[in-house]
């Protein structure tokens, strides 16, 4: 719900310094009134407070040689739609238009108004010529401590805001390479304000089913343990859950099997391979998942009893379990992801990705055997391959704070350390103290050492407040993306590691981000082709798989215009002291938040009239209804339907697939509203479509062929 023209652009008072407030601060610097036409001021660190909470009595250090730009909106080209394949195909031209203020400044910058800092920080813009512009600060090449960007970065002023004023802009501190990570308890013995951190999704992503650490706070996800009911505690495996697995298609991806409750008809298994039981000793109080051949009952591997390490989320929308390998199946230090839990899903859902219980790589532990053939007497339980599908090298970088990566060398197994932490929630390395395995507050600020050691003034940290609205961006970018790190598919998979096996720190930019850190042949989510994943809709633009936000983002024209560049903690706050899912700053259940109304000022049924010739729900219809359609999904979550041609009951899964789109669940972050003309949509099997607007939040209630738009 995007009316630019209408725009009442209330994020200025959070990001920016007006006339007013620049005069002010023009008195509280000492600066002298500027002649006509020039813009100056001083550019300072980030201001800190002697004390956690005080008063800010530290009013931030010049910031020497930086060069202050005025970008010019018209330099910013804002209509070069990019593609999806225009961020992983060569030449990789989104390249130039990824980073609105950095790119532009880096192709055309010695043409802008501009002005370099002296000792004190204070610089001069001799004249501000008529137009529109972003003020930027770039620290100099030798200045290790600052980052680019400044707090007034974010929205453009005209050149009347500018002339005869005076700024103050601060810019982020960044912890030098000499840094090291502390742990988040350090961090909330001082920012008390932020023990809320500690119900965020991020804090509660790897948990131990037995016993959570008590740095994370479930209250705001009550259903997060839900999953364990089906985990009996009993004296032995027979007595747990049971459910079964067969029908083995090497064509699927990590759901090469069907699963269903045991002799649940409506998923047909034409040919049982296994029992898989859920269950809790309890004995030793720990959960396990046991697989019995049914094939072979001769395999001396079964039942193989393997233990959850981990619940692997649940906060959000489905929970995976990651086990470890019993140590007469295999020798794995290592530990491995099987079987997937779907919060929303369904077992009177005849699509096998939309149930309740999902195969998640049981392929991984199970050999077709001597003959080659799946579903035969010779097939075999077995062990993962070393490094493949290990939770230390495909996913602990993005989820452990303080991510460090070794090799066992008697083994040639990877295993990763994470930062001691008296809070952690268990110890996951070679040394016996406890870990922080989750996303804490160094992941996002950058080590905390040296800011500790600096009495919690703002130097030597990450404030992503400060950094231009890319950068800021770029900060949950480095894991809410799908490029590939070096490494390959497994040790690089989607996470942000350089050639050396370092972990890309907060506050670097979009180009740093996809050279040093990001394997060329992978640069971001792909379409479906040779060679190519399939995370991307054929339309080029919107993701169809999860922690791709970022890709998204980059598409839509929040990021990139010439008004105001958001972030994405200009909507999400990033310490979760919200009462609104997703950590939502306000409420988008509500069409007249301030979530959207804030910087567009709309009404809503006008704008409906306009758009569509029809009021849909009226004021019920919600902004995120049409332009964060769920485009993207994950396993089975989808499990809620959307427009059905036909009502159920549905004979069977292709007649179900022949009469029923679904509603997505992960939002789509381009903004947009794609058409049922879209090519993921027209012609496409309902059950094969992208979930989009008409067939989900109006399809739900109006014919789709109805519809009175495109």
């Amino acid at each position: 719900m995007r009316s630019w023209t209408k725009a009442l652009l209330m994020l200025v008072a959070v990001w920016a310094v007006g006339v007013t407030a620049a005069t002010q601060n023009s008195r509280a610097t000492g600066q002298a009134a500027r002649q006509a036409g020039q813009f100056g001021g001083q550019v300072v660190s980030a201001a800190g407070a002697l004390s956690v909470g005080g008063p800010a009595a530290n009013p931030g250090h010049p910031v020497a040689a930086a060069t202050v730009y005025l970008v010019p909106v018209t330099a910013i080209d804002t209509t070069t739609r990019i593609t999806a394949s225009a961020i992983y195909a060569p030449p990789y031209p989104a390249e130039d238009v990824d980073e609105p203020l950095e790119d532009t400044i880096r192709l055309r910058g010695g043409g802008f108004p501009h002005a370099t800092t002296d000792a004190q920080g204070n610089f001069v813009v001799a004249a501000v010529p008529d137009g529109k512009y972003f003020v930027h600060v770039t620290p100099a090449p030798t200045d290790a401590e600052h980052l680019p960007g400044g707090d007034v970065s974010r929205r453009s002023y005209p050149a009347e805001e500018l002339r005869g004023q005076s700024m103050t802009i601060k810019v982020s501190g960044r912890p030098s390479a000499a840094a090291r990570y502390t742990g988040s308890s350090a961090c909330l013995g001082c920012h008390k304000d932020k023990q809320h951190y500690q119900q965020t999704a991020h804090k509660l992503g790897w948990t131990v089913p037995q016993s959570p650490a008590r740095s994370q706070d479930f209250s705001k996800h009550p259903d997060y343990f839900k999953a364990l009911e089906s985990f009996p505690e009993v004296d032995s495996y027979t007595g747990g859950t049971r459910l079964e697995l067969g029908d083995y298609d090497a064509t699927r991806g990590d759901d090469k099997f069907k699963l269903r409750a045991y002799g649940d008809a409506r998923l047909p298994i034409e040919t049982a391979y296994a029992d898989v039981y859920l269950w809790q000793n309890k004995a030793d109080r720990k959960y396990y998942v046991t697989m019995v051949n049914r094939l072979n009952p001769q395999d001396p591997n079964s039942p193989a009893h393997l233990e959850i390490k981990l619940l692997y989320g649940g906060a959000v929308h489905d929970q995976r379990y990651i086990v470890s390998v019993p140590a007469g199946l295999a020798d794995r230090q290592a530990w491995y992801t099987v079987l997937r839990y779907n919060m929303t899903g369904r077992d009177n859902r005849l699509n096998r990705e939309r149930r309740v219980w999902q195969d998640y790589k049981f392929y991984m532990w199970w050999s077709a055997g001597t003959d080659g053939r799946y579903g035969t007497s010779d097939d075999a339980l077995t062990a993962p391959p070393v490094n493949t599908n290990a939770v230390q090298t495909m996913c602990a970088a993005c989820h452990l704070t303080g991510w460090q990566r070794y090799e066992d060398k008697a083994t040639g197994q990877y295993l990763v350390r994470a930062v001691n932490d008296p809070g952690g929630e268990m110890n996951i390395d070679d040394d016996p103290e406890l870990d922080e395995i989750n996303v804490g507050c160094e992941s996002c600020h950058g080590p905390g050492s040296e800011h500790l050691a600096n009495r919690g003034r703002s130097r030597f940290i990450v404030n992503p407040r400060y950094l231009s609205a890319e950068r800021s961006s770029a900060v949950c970018g480095r894991c809410h993306d799908r490029r590939q790190g070096y490494g390959g598919p497994n040790n690089g998979y989607t996470q942000a590691i350089s050639e050396t096996g370092e972990l890309a720190w907060p506050g670097i930019s979009r180009h740093e981000l996809i050279t040093r850190f990001t394997d060329p042949i992978k640069k971001g989510p792909t379409m479906r082709g040779p060679g190519r994943e399939d995370n991307i809709w054929p339309d080029d633009i919107h993701s169809n798989k999860p922690h791709q936000q970022y890709a998204d983002f980059l598409k839509s024209k929040m990021y990139r215009n010439d008004r105001v560049l958001v972030a994405c903690s200009d909507c999400h706050d990033m310490h979760g002291g919200t009462s609104f899912p997703r950590a939502l700053m306000h409420d988008a259940n509500d069409p007249a938040s301030a979530l959207c109304q804030r910087c567009h000022a709309v009404d809503v049924l006008s704008h409906m009239d306009g758009k569509l010739n029809a009021r849909m729900k009226g004021l019920q219809t919600r902004c995120i209804d049409c332009h964060m359609p769920g485009t993207a999904n994950t396993g089975g979550i989808a499990g809620d339907f959307g427009r059905m041609i036909k009502v159920p009951p549905y004979a069977n899964a292709q007649e179900e697939e022949s009469n029923a789109y679904w509603q997505g669940p992960l939002k789509s972050h381009v903004f947009d509203v794609p058409l049922k003309t879209n090519v993921a949509v027209d012609g496409v099997a309902p059950g094969r479509a992208m979930p989009i607007p008409y067939t989900s939040a109006c399809g739900t209630c109006h014919v789709v062929n109805e519809l009175p738009f495109k």
